[in-house]
């Protein structure tokens, strides 16, 4: 049995890049380097602050919606401008609402940080954190810039992980930083050990500890070398968990001892190397945490670790000696909202003013969306929510001690990163918003995300060593899961055109979205289409005649799969009976089948029938179309490289070299139909065909 402090020595060994996020400090951001005047600024500051000050900078609220219409121009949106002055906001953070374009996103943040320094309501004017989730992958904000692979393609690239993690993040923070953003709820360093996660899947590198912790420490580093703040998510860890915090409160039935040897593990990592925020996880421990009596004064049980003072403060806090700034997750989740935890009617300012209070006596430094501000009855919200921690401060409910706390790590940190520099938000517009439309989604932004994709592509099976296409594959078709597919389909036959890899004059027929790119007859057809609607309001497979014709006359089939839960492969699915019809299909009539799996790679248990299976990792941003996204902007939107990579060597273009970063478990059928994974293992971690194996 490893020893905690062996846990610790090793976690923080793995880190290849050593301090290298830190790389801000040679700014100034130490006591030493400063000679003093930097915590001396920061306590003039706490001293000037009025109680209304300090909570509100505790508090970061979206916008997304103002009056049921998408926020992206705060100067449409007066009473929005005026609700934001009235009180100094820590911070906002934006959503994919508030993104139409990179120019348009940029113009909308310097908005927001000039309009808050015209508040009249405080002397204090100061900077915002400007925050938004861009993990990359299937969490992405800035649709005109680049995707990236995602964590989970990152730690598929072997010896190369965490050079690549280090090339992503660097990627993502000079887009963030192009558009002002300061702050980024990223990465994910949650440990998916569990492979029914639902929410958490491809934003994990691993289910390694070890691998996690080495990746996410070099993810960061590229970020912070930006000047973007990265955080570290989601502490203790949401990696084994079957429930979704969004719509459920998770529990981990694990004794600290085990979490040591896992969870903990990247997070300890993370904090050895100078982690500067770190983001709670809305789970609850129940071996490791003490019980409590819920909001009806009945119920007993336990608080998610967001307000448990036993996991913050004991444990980050203390056991993990971390000294920077806590974020919740998203306040506004039904594991926080309508989990009925402390007094008070669900979404009253009374419950969710007393969820804060536990927050904050749990070690917190800043709420996340207690509520969209999205309309003058949330406006209203939040003046009696702070008005109601003010007086729980007043009358000694809350310790002045505990939020001056808070308040100086959030100031420290903004000091640390130049955020309290108000010069810089007197910089040209026009100036600003030329330059983040040259950096978001640039041509060299695009080849690290495509270089990194070719890398990624996994070659779990090959029967036949049918993995690359030969020229005896006349007829082709590729499925997609829905008609939008077919966007990133045609891109990358297209590029294969143009890359003379493919005849420019192969018929291919898209039925999918009704084209044909060429009239003339070739030996070569590719066809085009789906097998999933979800918009139909009863039977959900598309499985159309033409389809299964075009199925029964060729060579090879393409099915993408794109799997977020076990439920997508039962039979009664349509997604799965899609694929599994078409896998029956093609072999009746003598062709082969190739799954191309686009999401958890633990569906390849499911369809052990294909003859190939390859693993991309990643199934977001197919039905982004990058021709029409370039005439916007000027460069190319965050569609799916992941997928172009796999096509691209379907037919010859590079060889898959990437391994498995997760275990992947056998599937049994239980008696009501619904599946689970087993213990055994199916495919090891590391496993992968290439061409020194295959």
């Amino acid at each position: 049995m490893k020893t905690w402090k062996t846990i610790l020595s090793l976690a923080a060994s793995a880190v290849m890049i050593g301090n290298g996020f830190s790389a801000v400090y040679a700014e100034g951001s130490s006591e030493a380097d400063t000679g003093g005047a930097y915590f001396g600024r920061v306590e003039e500051m706490i001293s000037s602050m009025t109680l209304d000050d300090k909570i509100s900078q505790m508090i970061i609220p979206a916008i997304r919606t103002w009056d049921g219409v998408n926020v992206t121009d705060l100067s449409a949106c007066p009473e929005l401008s005026e609700a934001l002055r009235a009180h100094q906001y820590g911070g906002i953070i934006l959503f994919g609402s508030n993104v139409e374009d990179p120019g348009q996103a940029t113009a909308l943040v310097q908005e927001l940080q000039a309009n808050n320094l015209e508040n009249t309501q405080t002397a204090a004017h100061i900077p915002y954190f400007m925050a938004a989730d861009e993990e990359g992958g299937i969490v992405v904000r800035l649709s005109g810039g680049t995707r990236m692979t995602g964590s989970m393609a990152i730690g598929a690239t072997g010896e190369q992980a965490a050079e690549n993690a280090e090339k992503t993040g660097r990627v993502l923070g000079e887009e963030m930083a192009a558009a002002g953003f300061n702050v980024d709820f990223a990465p994910d360093i949650d440990v998916n050990n569990n492979a029914a996660n639902p929410v958490i899947g491809t934003r994990s590198f691993s289910d390694d500890p070890q691998t996690v912790a080495e990746l996410g420490t070099a993810w960061i580093g590229g970020l912070s070398e930006c000047g973007v703040i990265g955080t570290f998510k989601h502490f203790p860890g949401h990696g084994d968990t079957a429930v979704d915090s969004h719509i459920g409160t998770p529990s981990v039935e694990k004794t600290y001892d085990q979490i040591k040897e896992t969870e903990l593990v990247p997070f300890a990592a993370a904090i050895e190397n100078g982690a500067d925020m770190i983001m709670t996880a809305h789970i609850t421990y129940p071996l490791i945490d003490e019980e409590v009596v819920f909001g009806d004064g009945e119920t007993k049980g336990f608080y998610p670790a967001t307000m448990s003072k036993k996991i913050i403060t004991d444990i980050l806090r203390g056991d993990l000696g971390y000294d920077g700034v806590v974020v919740t997750d998203a306040l506004e989740m039904d594991a926080i909202r309508t989990a009925g935890l402390v007094p008070g009617e669900e979404d009253s300012t009374e419950y969710r003013a007393n969820v804060a209070q536990k927050v904050i006596e749990a070690g917190i430094d800043l709420l996340l969306l207690p509520c969209d501000m999205n309309s003058a009855d949330a406006v209203t919200f939040y003046d009696e929510y702070i008005a109601a921690l003010a007086a729980m401060v007043e009358d000694g409910t809350i310790p002045q001690e505990r939020i001056d706390e808070s308040v100086r790590r959030i100031l420290k940190l903004k000091e640390k990163y130049g955020i309290l520099d108000t010069e810089q938000y007197s910089a040209d517009q026009g100036e600003a918003v030329g330059h983040a439309i040259e950096v978001i989604g640039s041509d060299e932004h695009h080849a690290v995300e495509m270089e990194i994709a070719k890398q990624a592509v996994t070659l779990l099976k090959n029967e036949g060593e049918m993995i690359p296409f030969t020229p005896d594959d006349k007829k082709i078709v590729f499925l997609g899961r829905q008609a939008e597919d077919a966007y990133t389909i045609s891109y990358a036959l297209n590029q294969l055109k143009e890359q003379g890899i493919l005849d420019e004059n192969v018929q291919v027929e898209n039925l999918a979205l009704g084209e044909s790119a060429s009239a003339e007859e070739t030996d070569t057809k590719i066809t085009i289409d789906y097998y999933f609607d979800p918009s139909a309001e009863e039977d959900q497979l598309h499985y159309t005649e033409e389809l299964q014709a075009a199925i029964r006359e060729a060579d090879v089939v393409v099915g993408f799969a794109k799997t977020y839960s076990l439920s997508a492969l039962e039979e009664t699915s349509a997604q799965y009976q899609g694929i599994a019809r078409a896998i029956d299909d093609v072999h009746a009539a003598g062709g082969r089948f190739v799954l191309l799996s686009n999401n958890l790679p633990y569906d390849a248990a499911r369809y052990q029938d294909a003859d190939a299976i390859l693993l991309v990792y990643m199934g977001s941003g197919l039905d982004m179309d990058p021709k029409a996204r370039s005439e916007k902007g000027g460069n190319l939107g965050s569609y799916n490289a992941n997928v172009v990579a796999a096509i691209h060597m379907m037919f010859g273009d590079g060889t898959p070299t990437g391994t498995l970063p997760v275990q992947i478990p056998e599937i049994r059928t239980l008696e009501d139909g619904t599946l689970e994974y087993t213990d055994t293992v199916l495919y090891e971690r590391g496993f992968g065909l290439t061409e020194d194996n295959a």
